[in-house]
């Protein structure tokens, strides 16, 4: 293919024509991954069909149904005498009009001649893999008989339901944070409660602080309402607490994200040391602490012992989560825990936008919770351990290049490789059959894009062989880089 055309392009469309299905079609599936995958960025324009077309040897009609394919699914805009450029993907607030992107690489992947059609493995999603894991619960998940919901009236309850605030509540003193139900709010999920917060707390320019890499979307959480965004390194004690403090002291208030329960995409456990010191740097500085709780309960260390949120030695400290780590994301129910003025404001900004949580999922999540006993938390940190150390000891074996951490909490691993950005790589393993998050959707700096997130909350077997389509991806990538050279 001619080089002249651009090196995404040529990665693309590389084996296009091993598809299935008309050739326009071929095409149009292998830009719609390119973009999925975010190998190209929004606003880029595609190349003239002519040339194009002359490159991989079909007709120009064959480019131009191609790209009015694009531009049918949303992908791309056609303009008149100025060429075709990718579209803008919606702001992750709003829901897109269309999720044509996925849709397009669902059916390529389940319908053309890849080495793997029709079975993706996914593990860029740090949640359990299905509901095998749920604890039983004495009646199920919901009421029976529908009437049964009549007590509930007309299913709009802008402060949530009681017994599932106190089920949280219960919870949330179980794992050492002290909790009244007076003093949380239930949101659609971690993401949403972290948007609330942010906000109500960030206006343009004020400095907000997080480890980096960060837990993935962060950085459109906070950009999108002007948040000046500065990176601080994560080891394995967690975020590094030194650098924060250098950071607080040269901003004017500002907002601290910290999980410490277990970070996200590393698996970091803040150590006691330096939650203490975080603290100081608060009380310091008039820094206010946003302490992220959704991998609260899943730590994998059998003989260790978590230590107490930070939220549990001063209240000042806002606390959110979700349940999605534990249970299921498909619940989407999360939680805010805050002072009881700010409280206040965060259900006000929350029933602006969200009048109330599906009332189902707040069934299912409050007879959940108080199901989940010790006996089942310790089972289901042990099977996660125990998926955890095979993928590590799959990595070392097959992919010894990689530079991979040893979570201590959590359902993922982060994993350095020796490129300078892993975007290529993933879009490869697309092609593959196993999907994983590149550095670039976690990096806060511009300085982590060479990692990437894997999950190891699948089966060991699926893991196996999520690990068998990554080596032979990586061969691949590792022969096209030296061809490149």
């Amino acid at each position: 293919m001619d080089q002249d055309l651009g090196w995404w392009v040529r990665i693309a469309l590389d084996g296009w024509a091993d598809r299935s299905g008309p050739r326009y079609r071929r095409i149009a599936a292998a830009l719609a991954e390119a973009m999925e995958r975010r190998l190209v960025g929004a606003r880029t324009r595609l190349p003239a069909e002519r040339p194009l077309a002359d490159a991989l040897g079909v007709s120009r009609g064959t480019l131009v149904r191609a790209y009015d394919e694009l531009a049918d699914a949303g992908l791309v805009e056609r303009r008149q005498g100025a060429g075709t450029y990718v579209r803008p993907r919606p702001a992750w607030t709003q829901a897109p009009v269309e999720n044509a992107a996925s849709a397009l690489l669902r059916r390529r992947l389940a319908h053309d001649g890849s080495a793997h059609s029709g079975d993706v493995i996914d593990l860029s999603l740090s949640v359990p893999a299905g509901v095998d894991h749920l604890p039983n619960v004495e009646g199920g998940f919901l009421p029976q008989d529908p009437h049964d919901l009549a007590s509930y009236g007309h299913g709009l309850h802008p402060a949530e339901l009681p017994e599932l605030r106190a089920a949280l509540a219960d919870h949330l003193t179980g794992v050492g944070l002290p909790t009244t139900a007076e003093q949380l709010i239930v949101t659609s999920g971690a993401r949403h409660a972290l948007s609330l917060v942010v906000a109500a707390l960030v206006a343009p320019g004020r400095t907000v602080i997080a480890g980096c890499p960060a837990y993935p979307g962060f950085s459109a959480v906070a950009a999108a309402h002007g948040g000046r965004l500065v990176g601080v390194p994560v080891d394995p004690l967690g975020v590094d607490a030194h650098a924060v403090e250098r950071a607080a002291a040269q901003a004017r208030e500002p907002l601290v994200y910290v999980d410490s329960a277990g970070h996200d995409p590393t698996g970091a456990f803040l150590s006691a040391a330096r939650r203490d010191s975080l603290l100081r740097t608060a009380r310091r500085h008039g820094a206010l602490i946003v302490e992220d709780l959704s991998q609260a309960g899943l730590d994998l260390d059998p003989d260790g012992r978590p230590a107490a949120p930070l939220a549990a030695a001063d209240d000042s400290v806002i606390a959110i989560g979700s349940l999605s780590k534990m249970f299921w994301a498909g619940l989407r129910v999360g939680w805010v825990r805050a002072p009881a003025p700010l409280r206040d404001h965060l259900l006000r900004l929350r029933s602006a936008s969200d009048l109330a949580p599906g009332v189902p999922a707040q069934i299912i999540a409050a007879r959940l919770l108080p199901a989940a006993d010790a006996g089942w938390r310790e089972g289901l940190r042990a099977a996660l351990r125990d998926r955890r150390d095979l993928l590590l000891e799959l990595l070392a074996r097959h992919l010894p290049a990689w530079r991979v951490g040893g979570p201590r909490a959590g359902l993922s691993a982060w994993a350095v490789l020796p490129v300078t950005e892993s975007e290529t790589f993933t879009h490869l393993a697309a092609r593959y059959g196993v999907i994983v998050a590149s550095g670039a959707t976690a990096c806060v700096d511009g300085g982590h894009h060479d990692g990437v997130r894997l999950s190891f909350a699948e089966s060991p077997r699926t893991l196996e062989s999520a690990v068998d389509r990554l080596v032979a991806a990586w061969e691949e990538h590792t022969r096209r880089l030296a061809a490149s050279r």
